[in-house]
């Protein structure tokens, strides 16, 4: 059924600046306590250090967030930047007045740095993260947490970040978005009954994504640019621009829709109901529309999940066309729908929940950007020591399902989860 529009929620200049300088007051209170860090005591009035190793377009992207958080009063500071392209590198570090590093393990050395943000190629996300807890910093992870063929790496990383008392944020913005709350609030106080199946699609006009900018068509590997670096523990294949600069076309380093683009729209659904790991993955497709160039990941991704809280989740994906459905979590009970999302973990427009009788009831939503909102959370949290939106444990279950789908494809058989050994079975 169609409903009316509710007005779309913005955040202005002004208004971005009131939010976080509350949260920042906020910060200043939880933090009254001092907590321990391996590398230094942090006390409520110390200067967060931050670290961003990869400055490609998501790295910089944070750093232009974490940028307007310190100008809107967050007590934190950028002090290092680490990428394996030094034109990237300096380009990043000089205007902030940053230490730049060519080697990831040379910033996490640096005693200035108390965080870091991890926003290289997935293959190298939950090293690097692994690294980094264990040289006793605290880490927000880019999602995916990890490569789809990294699952055994990327339980090792939760386990460990447990052991070692580190506080980690996935980068799954949308567990910080106010609209997702919303849903998260009518789904579990049971107003559409017990969740049954879950249908919602990525759909998008173009293979933008997987062709990333060629910064120089002339690069070659040496001391501006660490080949080996990058690899990490890829096969070791010889150099192309095309690998370096437009890694998500290749299998090697990225997973296509399932880990890059299902992140954004199939999380806060997780986070909504409130799974855990699935019991049993299937999907389909392949590479149906671009196929005159040398595109190793699917263009076309479908995926079934079945979790054992007796409900499915369904959720189709194709680059060759935009017009999309409307997403909707059914229960037993009723049926709520999203009316106009834009990006997935900025929200909506209005949820409408529809019972089996009776009319719909409309709850206004809007949407702003919850980036901010998501380092707000974790800065806070190094602080306090708390667990953040989207801790490790919550990135492992959402890893586990994409890692399950994707395996489900390439080897043409039902992934298959073991709750007793946390292992994916095909």
């Amino acid at each position: 059924m169609k409903t009316k529009s509710q007005p779309t929620v913005t955040m202005n200049r002004r208004d971005f600046l009131q939010s976080t300088a509350a949260a920042t007051a906020a910060f200043s209170l939880l933090g009254a306590a001092p907590c321990v860090a391996r590398g230094r005591v942090l006390g409520a009035n110390d200067t967060i250090g931050v670290g961003f190793i990869g400055v490609g377009g998501r790295g910089s992207s944070h750093i232009a967030t974490v940028q307007r958080l310190i100008q809107a009063g967050a007590n934190a500071k950028i002090v290092a930047v680490c990428d394996a392209y030094r034109y990237r590198l300096n380009e990043a570090a000089k205007p902030i007045g940053a230490k730049a590093y060519m080697k990831h393990k040379e910033l996490l050395a640096d005693p200035s740095v108390d965080v870091v943000c991890v926003a290289t190629p997935d293959r190298l996300h939950v090293p690097q993260a692994l690294d980094a807890i264990r040289a006793g910093k605290d880490v927000y992870c880019e999602k995916p947490m990890g490569h789809w063929s990294q699952f055994d790496l990327s339980r090792q990383f939760y386990e460990e970040t447990i052991k070692l008392k580190r506080v980690v944020q996935i980068g799954n913005q949308g567990n910080s978005s106010p609209a997702w709350q919303k849903v998260r609030e009518l789904v579990q106080q049971g107003a559409i009954g017990r969740v049954q199946l879950v249908t919602v699609g990525f759909y998008r006009r173009g293979d933008w994504g997987e062709r990333m900018p060629i910064l120089d068509p002339e690069a070659k590997p040496g001391p501006d640019l660490d080949w080996q670096a990058f690899l990490g523990d890829a096969p070791k294949v010889p150099f192309t621009v095309d690998r370096f600069f437009s890694w998500r076309k290749y299998l090697d380093y990225a997973g296509g829709p399932c880990t890059d683009l299902f992140p954004h729209v199939f999380t806060p659904f997780v986070s909504a109901i409130g799974l855990k790991f699935p019991s049993r993955a299937v999907a389909s497709g392949g590479i149906f529309k671009y196929t005159t160039y040398d595109r190793e990941v699917p263009d076309t991704f479908n995926m079934c999940l079945d979790y054992p809280e007796k409900l499915s989740i369904v959720l189709p994906c194709t680059l060759a066309n935009d017009y999309p459905p409307e997403a909707a979590i059914r229960g037993d009970e009723g049926t709520l729908t999203l009316q106009n999302p834009g990006e997935w973990n900025a929200g909506f427009d209005s949820i409408t929940i529809v019972p089996p009788k009776g009319e719909p009831r409309v709850y206004p939503a809007g949407k702003l950007d919850p980036t901010p909102l998501h380092w707000q959370n974790f800065l806070s949290c190094v602080r306090t020591r708390e667990k953040p939106v989207s801790d490790v444990e919550f990135g492992l279950h959402v890893q586990a399902a994409l890692n399950m789908a994707m395996l489900s494809l390439l080897k043409e058989k039902v992934a298959k989860f073991d709750f007793a050994k946390t292992e994916i079975l095909i």
